[in-house]
């Protein structure tokens, strides 16, 4: 087994060991049934402490890439060919390096933790998590997340208001029924896909304010007599860019005029993003203001425990139209996300996510400025992704050039509505970083430089 583990990288040493030979279970080349060397005899071959190694081990154990035999010590229990098609759809591409703006790091998950609790759970909470799911989540999560985002974003809920759901848009989806039809869904344009497809293909009218990546198209909504406002105030996906205060402004004004105008807060990306003004729930007076929460872009996607917030008005309307409503998220997930949140573990991650992320964009902007110099404008940095403008360069050019050498990338162009696109000044570049190493970044700008050049 060769292993090799980089000291100066930021990346803990135990994670590292933990992902090499993860690696090496995947590929196949550490069989079912080997044994993984003694922890010290590996300790002393690698250099390190035999607590790293026994970190690593245990989460080799906890991860079920491996079995613990009493006097015989750890086993590879894996059969590496059910996993051989296991990247995600919106990640999968024929192309060496993705800069997807979808990409999520989560090497950095606290696994043990989040390990202890699940199995704390499963051996010492009795029956409780086998039984029948609560209709509008546990009331363990609940109570958690109203008091995560009273100390952490401002928003004050009481846990009745607060509902569960397996995934944001199965969320969205019941949300819609609760709503007359007529009511149109209003979006900006460019948009975020996810969302974009889930209430059109549940066949609701959508309008979407005028194409611009740079300005909240402000004076569309207000013409707007009616509508549910789909926003996400701390990137705009895919923009990178955060409403302003003149556009929060334009928001709330548009909503407190009265009718039938609601505002849905995606605060999906909420904890990642540089963008920390006070939440649009918080400012709204109305009782037309919902927030959409999730844990699949701060912690991991696999965690598929959503939420939503609903004033007193808009949550009558909910029990009335859905009492027959469950959450459809195990008892499980819920009681160990409610755990993890109680126990600090989550803010944790996400304001360490935050750095990591900010230093593998400022990363990116290095080697684009080695390479490129001012020839690749950055527009706006936010989380997990950028955009860029390149100088007498075409975005769908660039995204065409840079696929032929083996680098995928999206332009905003990309999330515009069918037969709309931006204007000539706005036309950029997402590049994220979510998911991709320090190599493979530096890789990807190369590939791209040689791409237009030869293009």
């Amino acid at each position: 087994m060769r292993v090799k583990l980089n000291k100066n990288s930021e990346k803990p040493l135990y994670i590292q060991l933990f992902d090499a030979i993860a690696e090496e279970i995947r590929a196949g080349r550490l069989h079912n049934g080997t044994k993984l060397p003694p922890r010290r005899e590996m300790a002393a071959s690698l250099d390190v402490s035999a607590n790293t190694v026994d970190s690593a081990y245990k989460m080799l154990l906890d991860t079920g890439y491996v079995i613990s035999i009493p006097r015989r010590g750890y086993m590879v229990s894996f059969k590496s060919m059910a996993y051989e098609s296991s990247t995600p759809w919106e990640l999968a591409a024929p192309e060496e390096i993705v800069f997807s703006p979808n990409g999520i790091d989560f090497s950095y998950i606290d696994r043990s933790a989040y390990a202890k609790i699940v199995r704390s759970l499963a051996y010492n909470d009795g029956a409780g998590i086998f039984s029948y799911v609560s209709k509008s989540g546990e009331d363990e999560l609940r109570s958690a997340i109203s008091k995560y985002l009273y100390s952490f974003r401002g928003i004050k809920c009481s846990p009745d208001m607060i509902i569960i759901g397996a995934g944001a848009e199965y969320l969205l989806t019941a949300l819609m029924m609760i709503f007359p039809r007529e009511i149109p869904i209003i979006m900006e344009n460019p948009y975020d896909p996810h969302f974009y497809h889930t209430v059109k293909d549940y066949g609701r009218e959508v309008l979407m304010l005028p194409a611009s990546s740079d300005r909240f198209r402000a004076d569309a909504l207000l013409k707007a007599e009616r509508g549910l406002l789909f926003i996400d105030p701390y990137s705009r996906f895919p923009r990178g860019k955060g409403l302003d205060r003149a556009a929060r402004e334009a928001v709330t004004e548009w909503l407190s005029g009265g009718g039938e105008r609601y505002v849905v807060e995606n605060g999906e990306r909420a904890e990642i993003s540089p963008y920390s003004d006070e939440p649009l729930v918080c400012v709204d007076k109305s009782e037309r203001a919902i927030y959409l929460g999730s844990f699949a872009k701060s912690l991991c996607p696999s965690v598929k425990t959503s939420y939503m917030v609903l004033p007193e008005k808009i949550s009558k309307l909910w029990k009335k139209r859905h009492t027959y409503y469950y959450a459809l998220t195990s008892k499980l997930e819920q009681y160990a996300v409610a755990e993890f949140v109680e126990k600090g573990h989550f803010t944790k991650h996400y304001k360490t996510m935050k750095r990591i992320y900010k230093d593998k964009l400022d990363y990116l902007i290095g080697h684009l400025r080695h390479e490129f110099g001012f020839d690749a404008e950055i527009c706006d940095v936010c989380g997990t992704y950028m955009t860029v403008r390149f100088k007498n360069r075409d975005a769908e050019e660039v995204k065409r050039l840079a696929r032929g050498n083996g680098v995928r990338l999206m332009s905003l162009n990309s999330f515009c509505e069918d037969g709309t696109e931006l204007p000539a000044a706005e036309n950029k570049v997402v590049f994220g970083i979510g998911d991709l190493r320090r190599d493979e970044i530096r890789r990807g700008v190369v590939l791209l430089k040689r791409a237009l050049e030869l293009g």
